[in-house]
């Protein structure tokens, strides 16, 4: 290694940081259980209201974050991500909830990590398009920030322990799914994990404008018909996980 590289590399790693360190996080939630949590944690808080939307903006575990429900379904989420990067300058997109299970093997409170989501629900296939692409665009899946997919998984780990912590596609639509055969379809054409109703949409946005994301999602049923009974009651427990992985999320970045 050369002397220039000796000097140089610390330096460049602590540039690294601290550019790391004044970026400003998003963290959206489809619903306030999903969020409500994280409000008291934030330091110099301050609420901003645009439209029907309050985003929570301070200091959380010592980065700067804006913190926000974005409401269910994909427009929601989109609209949301799309102010937050146009008013509030957000640089790094974790979105936090729950969700239902499509892999057989996961349970409820299982914590599912996205390394890539999908629309289920796009469907252009009279075109010749796979399901789930969308026109302009050469890939059906949305991939997720490796760095963040890493930290995730590793504060996901720590929270609910390694066995109950996974890493896969989530699958996103515009539908609560609670049909076994419908999850079996999505399961089988995607490949997905977990089916929620705004994920993909956020990282859609955010490919848009090419800022990195991660989908941190907490199992609250089996998306098999279950889901009345399994859903009211796991809701908050769930959710609550999420905001632990979250927070101990940041205190890694």
């Amino acid at each position: 290694m050369s002397k220039f590289s000796l000097f140089f590399a610390p330096l460049l790693t602590l540039c690294s940081f601290f550019a790391s360190a004044t970026q400003t996080i998003a963290i959206v939630g489809a619903m306030d259980v999903e969020v409500n949590n994280l409000l008291p944690e934030i330091e110099q808080h301050k609420a901003v209201q645009i439209g029907q939307h309050t985003f929570h903006t301070g200091t959380l575990r010592g980065h700067p974050v804006v913190v926000t429900r974005s409401g269910v379904g994909k427009v929601n989420a989109a609209i949301t991500t799309t102010l937050l990067i146009r008013e509030f300058k957000a640089e790094q997109f974790i979105f936090t909830g729950i969700a239902g299970a499509a892999a057989p093997e996961l349970s409820p409170t299982d914590v599912v990590v996205s390394n890539a989501l999908v629309q289920h629900d796009v469907d252009l296939t009279v075109f010749g398009n796979q399901p789930g692409l969308m026109d302009g665009f050469d890939d059906r899946l949305f991939h997720a920030d490796p760095r963040l997919v890493q930290l995730a998984q590793q504060a996901a780990e720590k929270v609910v322990g390694k066995d109950h912590a996974f890493t896969g596609i989530i699958a996103t639509g515009d539908q609560f799914i609670a049909d076994k055969q419908r999850v079996a379809e999505i399961r089988n054409e995607f490949n997905a994990m977990a089916v929620e109703m705004e994920g993909a949409a956020v990282a859609q946005v955010a490919f848009m404008f090419n800022k990195p994301f991660v989908v941190i999602r907490t199992i609250s049923d089996k998306a098999d018909g279950s889901a009345h009974m399994d859903y009211p009651k796991l809701k908050q427990a769930t959710a609550d996980n999420s905001i632990a992985i979250t927070l101990a999320m940041l205190a890694q970045l």
